[in-house]
């Protein structure tokens, strides 16, 4: 049956061209007749990136560059910069990445299914300076972090230093190693300061808890992993330095899902020490102490400064 179309006098009357414009705008809608599919070309790619987890920009320039892609294994979130002073082009593309998950990696230039062109970035191994005072203690505690074995913990935790919460430097006070437990773990990132073992309320957490992630290696002697709750995917942004090797008992088990190791401390050893035997007060619930041996040091050791240096 021939389809009636009521306006057709009208399209009559508007001639050959009026048709014309209708028969294209329909292949448009159609998916057809629309956009510029050319390949791009690539003259050249440039990296500007100064730290692991800190965002860099590629900038590419060449031809027909609408037509451009990045793919970035080493290096997430890829977007296309669309603003001034980066607004891209078709012969100057700006796209900006954050290092993650590898030291070194490959960016390659993709144009319709095929790669045109590709560079490398590299990164120094991601490392955190914390500096501590009180209770007898001073000092600073560096965490080689191991961005290319825990991805996931060690982008957490820079979050956390880049947005002053241990520090303070959030306008929200700076925190405290508020559990040592003698042989065993000393444990701060989430309490500000007190004058006694009963905790006050813990500080509030920016981000959303992650994903236990247990690639960063092993519970051993001077190695700092994520603290949590019984529920494995809960940790945000407390951690604790490992006394011992508490591999047998922290590491994936029948018994556990295990605590993700992220950095190492071993040069801070000296520090960590110090802390471990600070003048301590038992940590209580309802004015009963909690039977682990748990203990806060007061004066409270408090987390000065927490900053990216590498």
């Amino acid at each position: 049956m021939q389809q009636r179309f009521h306006p057709r006098a009208t399209v009559r009357s508007a001639g050959a061209a009026a048709v014309s414009t209708l028969l294209v705008t329909a292949l448009s809608a159609c998916g057809g007749g629309g956009g510029d599919s050319t390949p791009a070309t690539v003259s050249s790619m440039s990296i500007n990136s100064t730290k692991y987890g800190v965002t860099a920009q590629v900038t590419v320039t060449g031809t027909h560059l609408g037509n451009l892609s990045l793919t970035a294994p080493g290096c997430k979130n890829v977007t296309r910069l669309t603003a001034p002073p980066t607004a891209s082009n078709d012969t100057t593309a700006y796209f900006s990445c954050t290092p993650s998950g590898a030291y070194t990696s490959t960016i390659s230039a993709v144009t319709n299914g095929t790669t045109v062109s590709s560079t490398t970035l590299t990164v120094q191994p991601p490392i955190v300076r914390m500096a501590v005072s009180g209770g007898g203690v001073n000092g600073n505690i560096d965490f080689m972090l191991r961005g290319n074995q825990a991805p996931i913990t060690v982008d957490n935790f820079l979050a956390y230093v880049n947005a002053g919460f241990y520090d303070g430097k959030d306008g929200k006070g700076a925190t405290i190693f508020h559990r040592v437990v003698a042989g065993f773990v000393v444990q701060g990132g989430g309490y500000p300061v007190t004058t006694s073992g009963a905790l006050p309320t813990p500080k509030t957490t920016t981000f959303s808890p992650i994903n236990l992630e247990t690639t960063g290696g092993s519970n051993l002697q001077w190695t700092a992993a994520m603290a949590r709750t019984s529920d494995s995917n809960s940790a945000t942004s407390q951690f604790f330095f490992n006394l011992a090797n508490n591999s047998g008992t922290l590491d994936p088990s029948s018994k556990t899902a295990g605590y993700a190791v992220f950095a190492d401390v071993s040069a801070s050893a000296s520090v960590i020490q110090a802390i471990a035997a600070a003048p301590c007060t038992l940590v209580t619930s309802n004015g009963v102490p909690l039977g682990d041996g748990s203990c806060v040091p007061i004066p409270n050791v408090v987390v000065t400064s927490a900053t990216q240096i590498q």
